[in-house]
């Protein structure tokens, strides 16, 4: 239940954050910037919570200095799953945008596409997604990384 909750309030944040950036640079709420709020909101949630799992996994067998090792593995796999799946979600709409150009059978061309495609909207979301969510999101992202390294999972003798 934990893992679902931490995942639900990340999304939330996230979010809100992005509507209130989006008001911040003087846009109106359209269908447009809805679309890109959740797309930002569904990849906060599924990195979240595939975060949990692989922070978890990350830190099973630590003994000693397990706090700090939870507290980074949360920072690392918050990061990397919210921005992963945020740029996947991105690949495949600049794809299906594409597609129309493309070639759509399998030969050498169509994974040249795929691969810069793929690498175009890596640096499209490098620039134009994380960059202004960074200094708004970095300390909410410690508080939640400390959440979870404050919580002990139980122990199976």
């Amino acid at each position: 239940m934990r893992p679902l909750v931490f995942a639900i309030a990340w999304a939330a944040f996230i979010g809100l954050t992005e509507t209130a950036l989006t008001f911040w640079r003087g846009e109106a709420l359209t269908g447009r910037s809805a679309g890109v709020v959740t797309v930002f909101t569904v990849s906060a949630f599924l990195g979240a919570f595939c975060a949990w799992g692989l922070a978890s996994l990350l830190t099973f067998r630590r003994r000693k200095g397990r706090l700090p090792a939870r507290f980074a593995a949360m920072i690392l796999s918050l990061t990397l799953g919210t921005a992963g799946f945020c740029a996947v979600f991105f690949f495949l709409q600049l794809r299906s945008y594409y597609s129309e150009w493309h070639t759509s059978t399998i030969s050498m061309e169509m994974f040249w596409q795929f691969a810069f495609t793929g690498a175009s909207t890596s640096y499209i979301f490098a620039v134009m997604g994380a960059r202004p969510l960074l200094p708004f999101v970095f300390l909410p992202m410690l508080a939640f990384s400390w959440y979870f390294a404050r919580i002990e999972p139980p122990r199976h003798v």
